[in-house]
């Protein structure tokens, strides 16, 4: 399978490139396209529909292509696909639960394919992500390699989409299930924040809001932990400010710390929203914002799986957004790093919550998460 990567600033920019992309030699099928939604999508669909190339993608909070971040920019990954090899299924939510639309992409995919993967991205800025694991989970019953993300919006957190050629939602999923036979799709999820503190244990929680840690309002451990900024105008910013650096690592019977960033803290009701749903009895400890030799350890990490999986065709990178918040601009290391391993056409984008399995081959949603996607035909 060939791939060729494009990152282009504009619509106008991708009707000038594309007859450029498209040569005797590589005649894409599909089309994977990571926008800022400050771009026109259905425009870039049709576009691209002229050509008879199939499109899946989604909104973002930054955009990655080869060994760099854009920002308000599209990154796009063309493949040669073989028609036979993929299905692109696209569902609105609607009236029903993000479970009930999680379960018929894991309906579709068991049905599709003996042997399925899926690259999956959600739109909708209040999903429960978590709701998307149980939903795909329920309908495979077994594991099998899922990578994705949450859609972004350049964090306004007022709607994000996903789309295909001729559609567009900002509550619902895109699919691209994979026939895992004819081509290899593996990867890994890594984070690099290191826990501090004793276990903690979740005693009171209703989805993504923690009501109390230790049979204590969740807020005051969490403070009693951490403090607050001093010189900041309002306490909800304090808060805000303050809790995207120390996420929860929830831990797993396998051994695995699942992330999750807090993201509202309410003096009043003493709760913490985090960025994923939890339960109660998890434990947990608390992580501090990592060093910055945080991202080699994850370039050496990447360097790893590629001595696993030393070809590729193409990767997809999905990185959470508080990534870029906690390492700025030193951010594009990794991102360089993690390309010069295969130095393969690469694109991902800056995520509001990941997907992807963990070392053990269970798939988890994440926060403040890296998660690669390798392709291989075999």
């Amino acid at each position: 399978m060939q791939s060729k990567s494009l990152q282009i600033s504009s619509v106008a920019d991708l009707q000038v490139e594309l007859p450029k992309i498209i040569t005797k030699d590589f005649q894409p099928t599909i089309v994977i396209v990571f926008s800022s939604v400050k771009h026109d999508l259905a425009k870039i669909g049709s576009v691209l529909s002229t050509f008879n190339i199939q499109v899946l993608g989604c909104t973002t909070a930054g955009e990655i292509c080869n060994k760099n971040i854009y920002n308000n920019s599209i990154s796009m990954l063309f493949m040669d696909m073989k028609k036979e090899y993929y299905r692109v299924h696209y569902v609105e939510t609607g009236d029903r639960t993000i479970f009930q639309t999680a379960h018929e992409v894991g309906r579709t995919a068991i049905a599709t394919f003996k042997n399925p993967a899926i690259i999956l991205l959600s739109g909708g800025v209040a999903i429960d992500a978590e709701q998307i694991m149980d939903g795909v989970k329920n309908a495979l019953q077994r594991e099998i390699p899922m990578y994705g993300g949450l859609a972004g919006d350049d964090l306004k957190f007022a709607a994000t989409y996903v789309f295909t050629t001729d559609k567009i939602t900002d509550n619902g999923l895109v699919a691209l299930i994979i026939d895992n036979d004819k081509i290899s799709v593996e990867g890994q999820a890594t984070s690099g924040w290191e826990p501090v503190g004793a276990v903690n244990t979740i005693t009171k929680a209703r989805g993504n809001v923690v009501y109390s840690i230790n049979d204590e309002p969740a807020l005051d451990v969490f403070i009693r932990y951490f403090g607050l900024f001093d010189n900041s105008s309002a306490e909800e910013d304090q808060l805000s400010s303050l809790s995207g650096q120390y996420p929860l690592q929830i831990m797993r019977e396998d051994g695995y710390n699942v992330l999750r960033a807090p993201l509202i803290g309410n003096e009043e009701e003493g709760t913490l929203t985090l960025g994923g749903t939890v339960k109660e009895g998890d434990k947990f400890r608390f992580s501090i914002s990592p060093g910055f030799e945080v991202i080699d350890q994850t370039i050496d990490e990447f360097r790893a799986l590629n001595q696993l999986i030393p070809q590729a065709d193409a990767l997809i990178l999905f990185s959470c957004m508080g990534r870029y918040a906690a390492f700025g601009p030193l951010l594009d290391d990794e991102i360089e790093g993690i390309y010069s391993h295969w130095n393969t056409p690469m694109i991902g984008f800056m995520t509001y919550g990941e997907i992807g399995n963990t070392k053990s081959g269970a798939c988890e949603f994440h926060n403040e998460t890296c998660a690669l996607v390798v392709l291989k035909e075999k």
